[in-house]
């Protein structure tokens, strides 16, 4: 089933261990600006934002965070303990091929090297291949800047295969939902 009605409607929250996760809404403006005119923060990432660039990329996301069928889910990622914002996760579907999913995340600077993007990656991959959200997910991907090590040691850990090895500027990261479930068997 592939349809979120009112009498059915998806729960799309989740909790791990070390955060709580919510749709991003219209108040998380000042998150998602934070992240995306961070230089330090794109320099693993991409181009830096300008504050009226990331306003209008920011109205985009809360229009997909309601779009249905799903093409895009944004979640703002929230500390278990004090409640602060820690960063964003996304998910975005292929338009050529929905099962294949793209993951993304991206921490505050302070949040940043504290393993709670493996925590968070387990986590929303074990939803996705799954399939709690009925989304039928048959690969998930990731992307990042080849000198994210950090990013880079998270793959490896997830156990998913580097498809992009190299020198290249990019590098990327691919599991199958068949290989993801071969894994889980204790």
């Amino acid at each position: 089933m592939d349809s979120a009605t009112s009498t059915n409607p998806i729960d799309w929250t989740f909790e791990t261990a070390r955060v709580r996760a919510r749709l991003v809404g219209e108040g998380d403006c000042e998150l998602y600006r934070a992240l995306y005119t961070d230089p330090a923060v794109m320099a693993q990432i991409g181009v830096v934002m300008s504050v009226a660039e990331s306003a209008g990329v920011f109205e985009k996301v809360c229009r997909y965070n309601g779009e249905w069928p799903m093409r895009a889910r944004y979640w703002r990622l929230s500390d278990q303990v004090s409640d602060n914002a820690v960063g964003i996760l996304s998910i975005i579907r292929d338009v050529n091929d929905p099962r294949l999913i793209e993951l993304g995340l991206m921490f505050l600077p302070r949040w940043q090297g504290l393993g709670i993007g493996l925590n968070v990656s387990g986590k929303i991959v074990d939803m996705l291949m799954n399939n709690r959200w009925n989304l039928d997910a048959g690969v998930v991907i990731a992307r990042h800047a080849a000198v994210n090590v950090r990013v880079g040691r998270l793959g490896v850990a997830l156990g998913f295969e580097n498809v992009a090895p190299g020198g290249d500027a990019m590098t990327g990261w691919r599991m199958t939902r068949a290989e993801w479930l071969a894994r889980r068997v204790p």
